[in-house]
């Protein structure tokens, strides 16, 4: 049977049992598996022409991989013919980040299989028929000390075959595969038999019909014989030789068809794979008995090192020295050596513990290209086409396979759950359909178990909707499954949207632990999607202070909107959040907050900040955190979100997700923005001495006969004022003064009849106007009071306040557009009013008016170069000017916005530098 080395032996139960399907096993079902040649198709790949991809390794005199090649520097032939080399991808292992990655193996926000995996998948494997018995311990010992200068991230298997052997799937337990290779012993035997005959010798009496060999054989062990005891004595070596080359023969075939099914159970894990082949030789009839064997290897995409181990001339445990030893040896190594060279790999001749060896090739992998080379009409005949493939440069090694086949369309088609079942046994993500994976973990109400929540990306962004064949395993820390399924499912954008991807949710109940979830897809076309992601499901039940996963997403543009979990969901104004928090103690539940925060990155500093609602939960032990963070002030991008819990004073954890903002570009501020909030009407404004002075020396004006009531007026008898008044015939006047009288004293429905009168209809007595609108906006009749005040301005110069009453009642009303109408002539007479020039920043910012707003802040600041408010301002406005119209910035505009942010020292500051970091780059 072919080995799955993709996994364990306990996965790939499990998997068929997922998919309900029994397996043949009998020894014909076996045996037929063996004997079908699998198509060892080059991979290809389209860019305008179809091109074959070629795996090259290059590699100096030390071992080490040459890095700065390109395609012009490869010259490939095939079938003699040269090719155009239209690529050279450079495919290379980071050591230093695969041991970053180590010291946290949970990955906090997502997993994906878009990035190419930063590990290497090894193979050891041993020939038990082509080793003696216990000659390749030190070898393996060797190799055990090998796993120890690996990358944490890459993964050994280990077979020995042919069967019954050892095998271990794909992993990182060091400790298992030690254990596996200490249990493993050689099967090979001498061949002994009656005469002393070598096996070089054998194959020329029994294959070639050699008369010199077999007379010299004769002369040796037939001696002083004559008649018929040279007769039967050399029909005994005759039958001996021939016993002896099929012995060798049947080895051979039972080695090759052993490495066969290793390399065919190989085939179904994605990935280049190198193995390490250990044996003592092998005899081969002729270089072709390795083609169905080189075809697997290129067919699984295996590099077969072959490690050749030293066999003494004199062994202990044979009575005699073979006559031809050296030619002997020589037949055994030839076969390994045309196995290496075919399968881009090389062959070692091991001179004590191999160590040196084992070094090379662990620095030899780090790196290799893949060639994207022109493919022509004719290579896709599945037949054999030999490739020869050079490189430019000097005192380099290259290292290639010396065939490929290419097979011919066909409508065959696996079954998609054969297909999902070879993604869900690869020990790292494959690629052809692109995945995001992410988990949710929280306590599960019921029991004491963990609830884990698993969210996929699935595909590209947009589309209709799609049926997937998709399932996951999820295997515990022995290996075991604890948990799986496979099933069909139609995918669908969420919400339609043609930036977002086909999302995948499911929940699972598990015993708190760390598990590893495999997680796969197949589409319609047979395109496979898998990756792997290591889960934490940790403890919540019965703990004194424990933290679910944090959830969030799209709260809508009312902040009202039900979250939906996904791996980066995309949110528009709003970012909603939630979290559960656990204690076996209430109190301490009583004395925590939670913070929510927008930043850059995971470490980076909070850019937005708003406080979560604390809610009761299920239970005294439990509570909600939730809340919404409007992030209307921040560019569209890539964020994450995070919950800062607080206990008692300390941070007790902090929570990250990511998301994308999908905000609009042209948004304008939402409230008037250097003044928090609309000033709400004050009558005691209107009522101030000067005010008051100024509008009584307007009515003393309009006609001498007033003089005497205003006199009244100005000492606060506005009764007698209106008497005297309407006494001298001045009936507005007289009209005014009662007006006052009643808004003074509050009784605002008397003051609007008499000051109605007194203003008249277009609104042109003034004082009478002014104060008919402050009875209206005391009354909250906003709109009616700008109405009165818009038409009473006229043409000629009023009182400051006369406009910033109008201004305030307008921004009151929502009509930013009219405060602009009112404010800017205003400020244009008097720009170093800051009351005036406040409110018309406010409507600038609150219109989007941004260009505009620009010279009115810069003014500000400069009389009060440390407002604030108007310093965030100031950056926010040139930010949305440079990039709406996608303007470059001045050094000296750089310059001035770099003093603002220096001078902010809010709870923005964050943000106001991620401002001028975006205007530095434009």
């Amino acid at each position: 049977m072919r080995t799955l080395l993709g996994t364990s032996v306990v996965l790939a139960a499990a998997l068929v049992t997922l998919t309900a399907q029994s397996q043949p096993s009998s020894t014909a079902s076996s045996q037929a598996q063996t004997q079908t040649e699998p198509v060892a198709q080059a991979p290809t790949f389209r860019t305008g022409v179809e091109l074959i991809a070629v795996d090259v390794s290059v590699v100096d005199r030390a071992g080490k991989p040459v890095e700065d090649l390109l395609a012009p520097d490869f010259a490939v032939k095939i079938d003699g013919q040269v090719r155009r080399v239209v690529s050279a991808e450079q495919v290379k292992i980071d050591l230093e980040a695969a041991k970053r990655e180590a010291v946290d193996p949970f990955e906090p926000l997502y997993t994906t299989n878009l990035k190419p995996p930063n590990g290497r998948m090894f193979v050891i494997a041993v020939d038990q028929i082509g080793t003696r018995l216990g000659s390749a311990r030190a070898l393996l010992n060797t190799a055990a000390n090998f796993l120890k200068r690996l990358s944490p991230a890459d993964r050994v298997a280990f077979v020995s075959y042919p069967p019954p052997g050892i095998q271990v799937g794909f992993t990182n337990d060091h400790l298992r595969l030690r254990q596996a290779m200490e249990k493993v012993v050689g099967r090979n035997q001498s061949l002994e038999g009656r005469y002393n005959i070598g096996l070089y010798e054998a194959v020329a009496i029994s294959e070639r019909g050699d008369g010199r060999i077999f007379a010299q054989v004769v002369l040796r062990e037939c001696p002083r014989l004559a008649g018929p005891a040279l007769e039967q004595c050399e029909r005994d070596l005759l039958s001996e030789a021939s016993s002896m080359v099929r012995q060798v023969r049947q080895d051979t075939q039972e080695s090759l068809r052993g490495l066969y099914d290793v390399l065919m159970g190989l085939s179904v894990i994605d990935g280049p794979k190198t193995m390490i082949l250990l044996s003592e030789g092998m005899v081969l009839e002729s270089p072709s008995d390795l083609d169905f064997v080189i075809r697997a290897a290129a067919f699984a995409r295996v590099t077969i090192h072959v490690m050749v181990l030293d066999v003494p001339r004199h062994d202990i445990t044979v009575a005699r020295l073979a006559p031809t030893a050296t030619e002997d040896r020589d037949m055994q190594v030839s076969g390994l050596g045309d196995l290496a060279a075919a399968s881009r790999g090389a062959l070692y001749f091991v001179a004590g513990t191999g160590e040196s060896i084992f070094e090379r090739l662990a620095s030899e992998t780090l790196a290799y290209y893949i060639l994207g080379v022109e493919q022509a009409a004719g290579d896709r005949d599945d037949r054999q086409h030999r490739i020869d493939v050079e490189v430019k440069r000097q005192n380099v090694t290259v290292r290639s396979r010396r065939a490929f086949v290419l097979s011919s369309a066909t409508t065959t088609r696996r079954k998609a759950e054969e297909t999902l079942m070879d993604a869900l046994k690869s020990p790292f993500g494959v690629a052809e359909i692109p995945l995001r994976l992410t988990t949710f973990t929280q306590k599960d109400r019921s029991s004491d178990k963990a609830r884990v929540i698993i969210a996929a990306d699935v595909g590209q962004p947009g589309g209709a909707p799609e049926e997937y064949t998709l399932g996951y395993v999820l295997l515990d820390g022995e290996g075991k499954v604890v948990s799986g399924t496979i099933d069909k499912r139609v995918l669908s954008v969420p919400n339609g949207a043609q930036n977002a991807t086909r999302d995948y949710l499911t929940e699972i109940l598990v015993d708190p632990g760390t598990y590893s979830l495999r997680f796969g897809v197949v589409d319609a076309t047979g395109r496979r999607g898998g990756l792997i992601r290591e889960l934490n499901a940790w403890k919540l039940d019965g703990e004194e202070f424990a933290l679910g996963d944090l959830l969030i997403g799209d709260a809508g543009g009312d902040g009202n909107g039900r979250l939906r979990p996904g791996v980066e969901p995309r949110v528009g104004a709003n970012v909603g959040a939630f979290l559960e928090l656990y204690s076996t103690n209430p109190a301490a539940l009583d004395a925590t907050k939670v913070d929510l925060e927008i930043a850059d990155e995971q470490d980076s500093p909070a850019l937005l900040t708003a406080p979560a609602q604390m809610i009761a939960g299920a239970g005294p032990t439990h509570r909600v955190g939730q809340g919404v963070v409007s992030a209307t002030l921040l560019p569209a991008g890539r964020y994450v979100a995070r919950a800062r819990v607080v206990r008692a004073g300390k941070v007790a954890g902090v929570l990250v997700r990511p998301f994308i903002l999908d905000a609009s570009a042209d948004a304008a501020l939402p409230v008037p923005f250097l003044r928090g909030e609309v000033a709400k009407f004050d009558r005691q404004a209107t009522l101030q001495r000067d005010v008051l002075q100024g509008m009584l020396d307007a009515v003393e004006k309009r006609s001498p006969a007033l003089k005497g009531p205003v006199a009244e007026a100005r000492a606060g008898r506005y009764g007698a004022a209106a008497l005297e008044a309407l006494t001298s015939g001045e009936d507005q006047a007289a009209a005014f003064f009662k007006g006052l009288e009643w808004y003074i004293k509050g009784q605002l429905n008397e003051a609007a009849t008499q000051l109605g009168v007194a203003a008249g209809p277009r609104r042109e007595f003034y004082p009478a106007a002014f104060y008919l609108g402050a009875v209206f906006a005391a009354a909250g009749r906003d709109r009616d009071a700008a109405g009165v005040w818009q038409m009473a301005l006229g043409q000629e110069p009023r009182p400051t306040l006369a406009y910033i009453l109008l201004a305030d009642a307008r921004l009151r009303d929502g009509q930013p557009d009219s405060v602009i109408d009112v404010l800017k002539t205003a400020h244009e007479r008097n720009p170093a009013d800051d009351a005036i020039g406040q409110r018309l920043m406010a409507a600038y910012l609150m219109t989007g008016r941004y260009q505009e707003a620009l010279p009115v802040l810069d003014q500000h600041l400069a009389r009060h170069p440390t407002d604030q408010t108007a310093l965030f301002a100031a950056v926010f406005t040139q930010y949305h000017v440079v990039t709406r119209e996608r303007l470059a910035v001045s050094q000296g505009d750089q310059a001035r916005l770099a003093k603002y942010v220096q001078a902010y020292t809010g709870p923005y500051k964050a943000l106001l530098a991620k401002y001028l970091q975006i205007m530095r780059g434009r």
